[in-house]
């Protein structure tokens, strides 16, 4: 007789997500679909909880076990996706800028984890087949081959969503002098890791 599966409930922060298992989206899953207009209103939505110091309900992310820490995500891809461009594109700001503990940070705990085997970083997030080399690109800080063509709706999508959080991070330090940019930007990873929910 087969065991009854068992349906958990786990209450955290998408960083908490991130940060804590290996997350896959199926490789025949649905492309990153959201556009410059949804990015834009999470990222406004986000600001706006920061600023009111309260927590942010995202709504339910859905996964299935897969084994040994990884996650199979059913549901919540394009916010998980998005939350690791908007990761990224901090850690991209706060470089060379004397912030290079909380750039390890970001991409140690966060972002990537090594493959000792292939000797390399891989995102803790991965896409489906056909977005998943794009947004490694973007997650690991490996930048774009020099011929890249986007060739599906979905890589200018992401293009564009990792050229709007970039935008935003750029928005919200701007009023303040550079020596508070690390503080600032780092009230945003523990706003992701904590409250972003």
């Amino acid at each position: 007789m087969a065991e009854p599966s068992q349906i958990a409930f786990e209450e955290l922060g998408l960083g908490s997500a991130l940060k804590r298992y290996r997350l896959r989206v199926a490789p025949n899953q649905r492309e990153y679909a959201w556009t410059s207009t949804e990015v834009t209103r999470l990222l406004q939505d986000f600001a706006k909880a920061i600023n009111d110091d309260g927590p942010y309900f995202l709504g339910t992310i859905v996964t299935i076990p897969r084994g040994e820490g990884t996650l199979e995500v059913v549901d919540g891809q394009q916010r998980l996706a998005t939350t690791a461009l908007l990761l990224a594109a901090i850690r991209d700001y706060l470089k060379g800028k004397s912030e290079d503990l909380i750039v390890q940070s970001i991409d140690d705990e966060f972002l990537c984890v090594i493959d000792r085997a292939a000797r390399s970083r891989v995102p803790r997030l991965a896409l489906n087949a056909d977005d998943n080399e794009l947004f490694t690109n973007i997650v690991t800080g490996a930048g774009l081959p020099d011929d890249f063509e986007a060739l599906r709706a979905s890589h200018e999508r992401l293009l564009a969503a990792r050229d709007e959080t970039r935008k935003h991070v750029s928005r919200i330090v701007a009023p303040l002098d550079e020596l508070g940019h690390g503080d600032l930007l780092n009230r945003w990873l523990s706003f992701l890791e904590h409250r972003a929910l």
